[in-house]
């Protein structure tokens, strides 16, 4: 019985754990790249060597990341990002 009530536990606490996105990989002008991955209401991008937690922010249309300093931007399958070491990562595309 023991056995069984820890198994449901584990089983209820896997079930509540945000499974991994897939990783999106962003070329920019100037050569500049970077990825992100979207885990809930937060984003995280790896840039410059860096990786920043982005909680997802409001905006008028597409997606918008941002901590403050660092902000992650998509509309219409184009993409840029401000604030992060190695760039500038604009006009980004998949």
């Amino acid at each position: 019985m023991r056995k069984l009530m820890l198994g449901a536990a584990l089983l209820a606490l896997a079930s509540c754990a945000t499974p991994p996105t897939e990783r999106l990989d962003w070329g920019c002008d100037g050569g500049a790249a970077f990825s992100v991955r979207f885990n809930g209401e937060s984003a995280e991008v790896f840039a410059g060597g860096q990786l920043y937690n982005l909680p997802q922010t409001q905006s008028g249309s597409g997606i918008r990341y941002s901590n403050g300093a660092v902000e992650y931007s998509e509309h219409q399958g184009q993409a840029t990002l401000s604030g992060a070491a190695g760039g500038p990562y604009t006009n980004c595309q998949r």
